[in-house]
């Protein structure tokens, strides 16, 4: 007998529990699927601290340690101007599975071996005997899950832990004439390097992997510093690294997330970010589509165009950090992606386009709502809020002659930037 429940949520990644996390504080019964991962280490950005605050991870965010410097080796220069974090990605995935559980999540830990449509809802077969049923699925199993894609120039990581590496916490960036390699280290004597190659659309045989990773290194001057007399330990891994997204991020009772909706180029940095952003979103909709069922249309244009203009700016952001590296403009590798996906900026400025009032879609309490936002040419989908005040309302009672309220001040300012109120 199958167990019945509101929402199957395929991935126990940071999009998954993250979705998982929001669907269960807004009522729903959730099921989450997950299975260990291989281990990895993730490098992540000061906002996704913040998004982990936000959302309510308190045991995530304390898996994550102190911050580390990052370098940057690039177009024969080298800077160290920044931070970032560092976390074993499975000590991050245990901590949100604890988090998602603590709200009220079922985990179960098998492996799916049938995700199907049944009547007018979806069910699911895990590797243990059981089966399970639910009104929605929460597609959330990265750039391997289900469905086409619409996909940048092919690209291949190569991923390798190393031992005895000099204890020195850093991640590092460095391009060479085929790629580029990325290095991370807690300074505990381990470290992770992932090298970035361009590929076919299938990924090399296992048995090719050693020797194509160890000829990719041999080309990478900055990692003699990183690795000092560390050795390889465990095999080679190997998986997509392109930038894609899923052709239809919203289907009938399905929806996805995270990798599985909007994969960016790992050289933009906004993978994890983007995750947990996606995966709140994409809880706001669920939970439309089942509750407000006449909103279904106005939350699916609102899931799909963020998916569609999201992966054109990472597409673009990706593609300036490859125009900066200028020592191999016409190899392959290079060649391809500093022309991808378009010449259109990656951050319009304000000024492009006049500001004006529109009706978009907003996430309000927890569902998908229509209201009145500001376009910019930066802000696309307009915005609706700032500091908690609403925009529009706020601009409407100032020009009427109306005091605006203490907690206005920053809304206010941002209104003053775009020339929509006199200093």
């Amino acid at each position: 007998m199958a167990a019945n429940t509101d929402i199957l949520i395929a991935g126990g990644g940071p999009a998954g529990c993250s979705a998982a996390l929001a669907l269960a504080r807004l009522g729903h019964r959730v099921v989450l699927f997950t299975r260990p991962r291989r281990p990895s280490v993730e490098g992540l950005s000061e906002r996704v601290l913040h998004a982990l605050d936000t959302g309510g991870c308190r045991r995530a965010r304390a898996a994550i340690g102190p911050p580390v410097r990052r370098e940057a080796s690039w177009n024969d220069a080298t800077t160290a101007a920044n931070q970032e974090w560092v976390v074993a990605r499975e000590r991050l995935d245990a901590a949100l599975l604890e988090d998602a559980a603590a709200a009220g999540v079922k985990i179960v830990a098998a492996r799916i071996l049938a995700m199907a449509p049944e009547g007018s809802g979806w069910r699911a077969e895990t590797g243990d005997g059981r089966r399970w049923s639910g009104r929605f699925l929460v597609e959330a199993r990265g750039r391997a899950a289900p469905g086409r894609r619409l996909r940048g120039p092919p690209s291949t990581a190569l991923v390798r832990h190393f031992e005895q590496v000099p204890a020195r916490p850093r991640t590092a960036v460095a391009g060479f004439a085929h790629g580029w390699a990325w290095y991370a280290s807690t300074g505990d004597g381990t470290g992770s390097l992932q090298i970035v190659l361009p590929s076919a659309e299938r990924l090399p045989k296992r048995p090719a992997l050693p020797a194509l990773f160890d000829a990719a290194l041999a080309e990478i001057v900055p990692a003699r510093d990183w690795l000092g007399q560390g050795r390889g330990v465990g095999e080679v891994a190997a998986r997509h690294a392109e930038a894609s997204r899923a052709a239809r991020p919203v289907e009938d009772r399905l929806i996805r997330v995270g990798d599985a909706a909007l994969a960016p180029d790992p050289l933009s940095g906004h993978g994890v970010f983007e995750a947990l952003a996606s995966a709140r979103g994409a809880a706001a909709v669920v939970n439309t589509l089942l509750r407000r069922p006449a909103d279904g249309a106005l939350a699916r244009a609102f899931f799909e165009e963020r998916v569609r203009l999201a992966f054109e700016r990472f597409a673009r952001i990706g593609r300036d950090f490859y125009r900066l590296e200028q020592r191999w403009p016409e190899t392959p590798f290079w060649h391809a992606r500093r022309r991808w996906p378009d010449d259109l900026p990656a951050h319009a400025p304000p000024s492009a386009l006049p500001a004006q009032i529109a009706t978009r879609p907003v996430v309000e309490d927890g569902f998908v709502a229509a209201r009145e936002v500001i376009v910019t040419a930066d802000q696309p989908r307009g915005v609706w809020q700032v500091g908690g005040v609403a925009l529009v309302p706020l601009l409407r009672a100032v020009q009427a002659g109306a005091a605006a309220p203490r907690q206005a001040e920053t809304a206010l300012a941002w209104l003053r930037y775009r020339g929509l109120l006199r200093s």
